[in-house]
């Protein structure tokens, strides 16, 4: 008899039953990062709710207000604003914390948010059965408060920009190309402009519209090779994942890039990219934002450092965002032609941005504030994360 031992001999469906194991470990592993990162169903949980809940308070409850307010557009989804509530009165103030860097040192941003939520304030206000008496911070009462409102028992008159509150969001993806803007869209826009101090410049034709996409286009890359502004305008509040999402309740997800859905699979799946392939990916998407914009506007003012100025801009745009909304057109604002500005000007370059944006307006008297596309939507655009109105009501 021989002394060596046979080889072992592994059976068919030992080998089955492995590899059967490994699939399945796979398709665990696939099914928790799906689950974790959104593939199905992404505006669900906690942070989505304030959409579908903003109606939950009371009437007469000012609570009811700030849940309006906080779905307000602003940059970024920074969500720059606290609320110190009374019984007749409702103070907006500013939350530092949530100031965006580099993208914005000069909190022209964080100022157009805050009218936004202080317009839907407003609306809210006269739904719930309330008259108000408004009055905006002087700048010398420092940086923190900004307005308040003195709340009066009043009718309730519940207008389409109210009611267009919940379907109002940003909205990346491309525009269809085959239809034009009515001449009736621009004018009813206008028409929403009730100051004196803001004026609303049109780029509509071709010509015009390929200057913005160029400019546009640079600012972009210019912003992607700064260092500091690629952070804050990128990783700084990108949320990718169910639990930062929900963690933060703020910022950027993937399904509100106006991405394609195979591709917002994929990188949900996959690895997460480099910040240089980011950098690539979000140059590419301005170049296909602006090469489908239907319209260009530009909300230009006299003194674009003055905050009152900037908070009755962010009042009228998001005015101008509702009525968009609710006529089932699509608009986003594109910020990049001020954040680079902004920048030149803190730094001490050259004003290669800032002297662009200037000739725009072709008027030295007048100063552009914020800078939008509109046009006709190819998809709907997602809800954004929100912090619940507890999150934002202080006492402070």
């Amino acid at each position: 008899m021989s002394s060596h031992t046979q080889p072992s001999r592994v059976g068919r469906r030992t080998v089955l039953k492995g590899a059967g194991a490994v699939l399945s470990l796979a398709a665990l592993g696939g099914a928790w990062r799906a689950e974790s990162r959104g593939v199905i169903d992404p505006a669900r949980g906690p942070a989505f709710n304030p959409w579908a809940d903003w109606q939950a308070h009371e009437r007469g409850d000012p609570a009811a207000l700030v849940s309006a307010a906080i779905l307000a557009s602003n940059a970024h989804n920074a969500q720059p604003w606290l609320f110190r509530m009374e019984d007749t009165r409702i103070d907006l103030l500013e939350d530092g914390t949530r100031h965006l860097g580099t993208l914005d040192p000069f909190g022209r941003e964080m100022h157009i948010g805050l009218g936004g939520a202080l317009e839907n304030l407003l609306l809210a206000a006269g739904a719930n059965g309330y008259e108000h008496r408004l009055s905006l911070s002087p700048r010398t009462e420092g940086p923190v408060h900004v307005a308040s409102v003195t709340l009066f028992p009043g009718p309730s008159v519940a207008s389409s920009l109210y009611a267009a509150i919940p379907q109002r969001h940003t909205n990346r993806h491309p525009f269809d190309t085959s239809q034009t803007l009515p001449r009736s869209a621009f004018t009813s826009l206008e028409r929403l402009n009730d100051e004196q101090a803001v004026q609303i410049v049109w780029f509509t034709s071709k010509t015009e519209r390929d200057s913005m996409h160029e400019l546009l286009a640079g600012a972009a890359e210019a912003i992607n090779a700064d260092t500091e502004q690629s952070y804050d305008n990128g990783l700084r509040w990108l949320r990718q994942d169910r639990n930062s999402i929900e963690e933060h309740r703020d910022g950027l997800t993937l399904d509100t890039m106006g991405l394609e859905a195979p591709t917002v699979v994929a990188a949900k799946m996959l690895p997460d990219p480099s910040a240089e392939e980011s950098g690539r990916a979000w140059i590419a998407s301005i170049h296909e934002q602006a090469n489908t914009a239907g319209a260009f506007g530009i909300l230009a003012v006299r003194n674009d450092r003055d905050r009152a100025e900037r908070l009755r801009t962010g009042r009228i745009w998001q005015r101008m965002h509702l009525w968009i909304a609710a006529n089932e057109l699509a608009a986003q604002p594109m910020n990049q032609l001020h954040e680079r500005p902004d920048r030149e000007d803190q730094l001490g370059l050259e004003p290669q941005y800032g002297d662009a944006l200037d000739e725009l307006i072709h008027d030295p008297g007048w100063h552009a504030l914020f800078t939008f596309r509109v046009g006709h939507p190819t998809q709907p655009a997602p809800s954004s994360p929100r912090r619940h109105v507890s999150q934002v009501i202080t006492t402070s």
